[in-house]
């Protein structure tokens, strides 16, 4: 009896001790958890503004045409309308992307070269657990791409193909992952540079075959062209990134500021610290909040925490040349960007911290160089030895916002468009005519409902917003715009509103019928009843 006891903890110990047994047992646990989340997730505009693109194409050609105005490379939209012909029910989408967010949970456990209670605070940090996993958009399949490079880095020592084929389809999937596929596509050229004038090697970088390589840059060429094509806004788009703000950097104040904001967005990825005292946590930073809003000095504190924050990271791989290339040319091309072109949120800023991490893993593919002074080579050595100390700090502080996010969303409504879809069904109110503004705020509604309703920003019965057709409106011009529905119809109209109607019109009679809850992500909604009022003799 003892012995066979002895025997049974003698293969749970060794099973745990392996690296397939480990990674099976954290996918598992991770997958447990997505499911609850994506279950007790209410999807919000952005996330079903693709479902319904793709939902509501009625081919290949019109799901191109559609995406005119996204901004996006279409990768993730062809995975999505594939789902909409078998069906309708955006949990399809939801469950897609968990899958996907597993995928790259389970190749980081496997694969990647970092300690076990580093993978374990990773995937359970802030990006993974929570913004990558719960809302559903294209930047999960982004990441997992980027952890696929790193682990057939090596294979470019036979080959470029592999490589250049996941670039590709890196760099279809949103704009900052096509910044990183170019960097990275940077990086090998560099490194063949490095290879042919520092060391003055005939190795595998200066031997690979001229058909593979000539083959793998084609391929390369041609997939960034169609990416950067898809996302180049056509002449009458309404939205091209922060022009209004980039017109204004003439003025030396307002180009300062801009600077810091883009600056900070480094420590926001790498410190993702939610504002645990608002119910709105959601894209919130606590330190850099009160710092950016604060006097100027304030600002000049945030920037120089931040300041600190790269120089620590570039300490890190500044002994390795072609990482440290990868490293500076990755961050400062999102960084450059930012300024440019979009300030963005969270899940765009994450994506600096994913190319920091992704640095760490292919830094161990490399000795490190004595380049460097001796003094130089003493100082970063001195804190190398706190790098392990260094990252769990990091880690840790993500695993404290992924945590919180997650239990947020748990508990409270992320959008109110799920009660929303629920009350017109319980009040049979889903076939009536209803109308919606603001439009993109209202939207979610549909992707849930199906069908279409009427968007008056853009005169028209949709789904999605199609962003170079709306102009925005004032209350009184939606009620006239009703107005003239209600007798080019001759129906009723429910109104659904993402504001408070504080107007009316002397033939239009408004009874208010519901309110939503307030959500995390600002949308709640107001429901109206709104008919012509008869008519007196």
């Amino acid at each position: 009896m003892a012995t066979t006891q002895s025997s049974t903890n003698r293969f749970f110990s060794q099973w745990f001790q392996s690296n397939t047994a480990y990674t099976s047992l954290l996918v598992i646990i991770f997958l447990m958890f997505g499911i609850i989340g994506i279950l007790n997730h209410e999807m919000w505009r952005d996330e079903l503004q693709s479902w319904m693109i793709a939902r509501d194409s009625s081919s290949f050609i019109n799901l191109f045409q559609n995406l005119r105005y996204e901004g996006h490379p279409g990768l993730w939209h062809i995975f999505l309308y594939v789902f909409t012909r078998f069906t309708h029910n955006p949990i399809a989408m939801q469950l897609f992307h968990l899958i996907i967010a597993s995928g790259l949970v389970y190749v980081f456990v496997h694969y990647s070269p970092f300690t076990r209670l580093q993978k374990l605070l990773f995937i359970f940090g802030y990006f993974p657990f929570y913004e990558y996993s719960l809302i559903s958009r294209n930047y999960s399949l982004g990441v997992l791409l980027i952890f696929l490079f790193c682990t057939f880095f090596p294979l470019r020592q036979k080959s470029y193909i592999l490589l250049a084929v996941i670039l590709v389809l890196l760099a279809n999937t949103n704009i900052y992952a096509w910044i990183i596929a170019v960097c990275l596509a940077l990086t090998l050229v560099f490194e063949r540079l490095i290879t042919r004038i520092v060391y003055k090697t005939s190795s595998w970088a200066l031997t690979t075959k001229k058909l593979d390589l000539i083959f793998s840059v084609s391929i390369l060429l041609f997939g960034l062209a169609i990416a950067l094509f898809q996302m180049l806004p056509p002449a009458d788009a309404n939205f091209k990134g922060d022009e209004k703000v980039i017109t204004q950097t003439v003025v030396v104040p307002v180009a300062k500021k801009r600077v810091i904001q883009s600056f900070v967005t480094l420590w926001r990825s790498y410190l993702p610290i939610p504002d645990i005292f608002n119910y709105h946590f959601w894209d919130t930073n606590l330190p850099m909040d009160v710092l950016m809003e604060g006097s100027e000095p304030l600002k000049l504190v945030a920037l120089l925490l931040t300041l600190g924050l790269l120089g620590l990271s570039i300490a890190l791989f500044i002994q390795k040349p072609v990482v440290l290339f990868l490293y500076l040319s990755s961050t400062f091309g999102i960084l450059l960007f930012t300024y440019e072109k979009y300030q963005g949120h969270i899940r765009h800023h994450g994506h600096l911290f994913i190319v920091f991490l992704a640095c760490l893993w292919i830094s161990e593919y490399y000795s490190k160089s004595d380049f460097l002074s001796k003094p130089i080579n003493r100082l970063v050595h001195s804190f190398s030895q706190y790098q392990y100390q260094y990252l769990n700090l990091i880690l840790c502080i993500h695993v404290f916002a992924g945590i919180f996010a997650f239990s947020m969303d748990f508990n409270y409504p992320f959008s109110a468009s799920k009660e929303a879809t629920k009350f017109l069904q319980q009040q049979d109110l889903n076939n009536t005519l209803i109308v919606g503004s603001t439009d993109y705020a209202v939207s979610p509604i549909t992707g849930y409902l199906g069908g279409k309703i009427y968007y008056p920003e853009s005169d028209r019965f949709g789904s999605f917003i199609n962003w170079n057709e709306r102009t925005s409106l004032e209350n009184q011009e939606i009620l006239e715009k009703i107005s003239k529905l209600i007798t080019q119809e001759n129906k009723n109209i429910l109104l659904v509103l993402s504001h408070e109607l504080d107007v009316a019109r002397p033939e239009l009679e408004i009874s208010k019928l519901s309110t939503t809850r307030t959500s995390i992500a600002n949308e709640t909604y107001r429901f109206y009843l709104i008919q012509r009022k008869p008519v007196v003799n």
